[in-house]
């Protein structure tokens, strides 16, 4: 969010029910010491208005679910998923799909990374779950197993890019693609992504629609 901000972005939602602890400072560079303890949003927005005074930055404080998403998310024009577990991540695939709002996701684990975009306003691509099935997907979590500092560094850069590019109509973002990202062996690799007839995610929105 620093070079979202620093790009000039206009509105920033921000949403995370979590509070600032000292594990997050050498990963997640919009706190401080100073505001161990004060929910993460409100410390995040604060260091985004330095940042960029003029930036408009709304804050919600509370668990982003099935409940709460939906009515966030329309209120976005890109959405940019930074979440830490899978539970959160399907769930704003859900709603990013019902609102048609495109999605840049990204994760990291240890000395790795992956980012992707999914672009709902277009018809017929992939969806988050087409590429992590839900029942699949071990929930693995940098607090447990350890991260890279430079690397949840390089996701955000990359991240951060992908939804100026999405926003700005501006070079090709990674729209149903998937870039993997290794720190550690100084690699990327980058796979196309497609919709799977049997997702119980889009196919049946899909199929609902038609």
């Amino acid at each position: 969010t620093q070079l979202l901000a620093a790009a000039g972005a206009g509105r920033i939602i921000l949403v995370d029910a979590d509070v600032v602890e000292r594990i997050n400072l050498s990963r997640q560079f919009l706190h401080t010491e100073e505001r161990i303890g004060m929910n993460k949003a409100q410390s995040a927005a604060i260091a985004l208005r330095q940042i960029n005074p003029d930036l408009r930055v709304e804050v919600f404080a509370g668990t982003a679910d099935d409940a709460s998403l939906p009515a966030l998310v329309r209120a976005a024009d890109v959405v940019v998923d930074c979440c830490d577990n899978s539970r959160t991540r399907h769930a704003v695939n859900r709603a990013c799909l019902a609102a048609r709002r495109p999605l840049v996701t990204g994760a990291c684990l240890r000395g790795s990374g992956q980012v992707a975009v999914f672009d709902f306003r277009e018809p017929g691509g992939p969806c988050y779950a087409c590429a992590f099935p839900e029942d699949e997907e071990s929930d693995l979590k940098a607090s447990a197993h350890g991260v890279l500092t430079s690397a949840t560094g390089v996701v955000g850069a990359a991240q951060a890019a992908e939804a100026i590019k999405v926003a700005t109509a501006v070079g090709r973002p990674l729209r149903s693609r998937l870039m993997l990202l290794s720190v550690l062996e100084g690699e990327a690799q980058v796979f196309n992504l497609c919709a799977d007839p049997g997702c119980p995610v889009c196919a049946r929105r899909s199929r609902e629609a038609a």
